[in-house]
This record gives structure tokens, sequence and C-alpha cells, in this order.
């Protein structure tokens, strides 16, 4: 779209806050990890300004600026304090809690749990990671491999029905382009 999509308005108020308001009510702590120090100031006077309160909210930068999703995904798995992380984009802003009660309870035994479509497509962004991943995302990066998908093919992974998860899909609607605004 041009632009950071977290800070594009969607129904008066900017996209990120659907997704932190929806996650704050069932998370333990939430991580937002941005691409750098500048990004990072935009973001906390947006969440200020909207009176965000959570008192297990940090922010931080991508430890390799960017990179793309894997990175993020690594340098959030190193600050936090469980042993799984739903990683969700900023971009989804219909996510339920009731998709994120879900896909936890899929998660034991597993490095990842990923929702999977009948067709064979898959959500990598909409899905858990146990810390397990942090030394074989390390190991990617040191290969010079980027794409999350390539983290899958070496972990252990539940791939769960997308439909099972979250029965009318909508926790995985994605805003890309200007008209899905509207």
């Amino acid at each position: 779209m041009g632009q950071d999509k977290g800070l594009i308005q969607f129904r008066d108020k900017p996209l990120i806050l659907n997704v932190l308001e929806t996650a704050k009510s069932v998370a333990q702590e939430i991580i937002i990890v941005l691409r750098d120090e500048k990004q990072i100031s935009q973001y906390e006077k947006i969440i200020g300004d909207y009176n965000f309160i959570f008192n297990k909210l940090s922010i931080i930068a991508d430890s390799i600026p960017d990179e793309g999703p894997l990175i993020g995904i690594c340098t959030g798995m190193r600050v936090l304090n469980s042993d799984k992380a739903l990683v969700l984009p900023c971009d989804s802003p219909f996510i339920t809690k009731e998709f994120i009660n879900n896909i936890f309870s899929y998660s034991e035994g597993y490095e990842a749990v990923v929702p999977k479509w009948p067709d064979g497509k898959v959500e990598p962004l909409h899905a858990v990671y146990s810390e397990a991943v942090v030394g074989r995302i390390k190991t990617l990066i040191e290969e010079d491999v980027r794409d999350v998908k390539s983290l899958l093919e070496i972990c252990k992974v539940n791939y769960v029905d997308a439909d099972l998860l979250n029965d009318t899909g909508c926790s995985f609607l994605n805003l890309n382009k200007p008209e899905d605004l509207e």
C-alpha cells in the first residue's frame, strides 16, 4: 500500500490497534517487532494516543533490519517470557479471541502450529512457534535463508485445518490493497 500498514487507519484507528485490542484480552504478554527505532517511535506515539493499556507490552527492533518476518519471529522469541508465541500480522484486523485460544490448543508436542487451507496453502504468519525454533532460525540466517516456509520444512509442525481454528475465516483476512480498507 506504499506506507506502514500497521499505522493505516481502519475503522477510525490504526490497523495495529485492532490486532492489539483482541490479543490483549487473552495474551500474557505482547511483543511488537518493528524495523527500527524510527518505526518504534511512530508506534509508541500511536499506542499512547489511543491509551492502549497493557502492562506486558514490549516494542523492539528487528535484530537485522529489513530482512523479513523470519528475522522478526526470531527477534521476538529471544525476549519472550514464555516457551511459545503466537505470531500475528498487523494487517489482519479481524483476528478473534477464539482463534487465539484454539491455535494454542494444538501446540503440545510441536515446534509450530500452522493453519492450512484445503488447497494446501498455509498461514505461517498466523501461527504458534515454540522457543525451539530460535536455533533453527539462526541456522537458516547463517545459510542466508530468509523465508518462513523454509523454517517449516525443518520443524515439527502441526498443520491444522484453518476452518477448525476460525470457522468464518475472518482471522486470516489481510488488508493488502486500498480497496480492502473500504
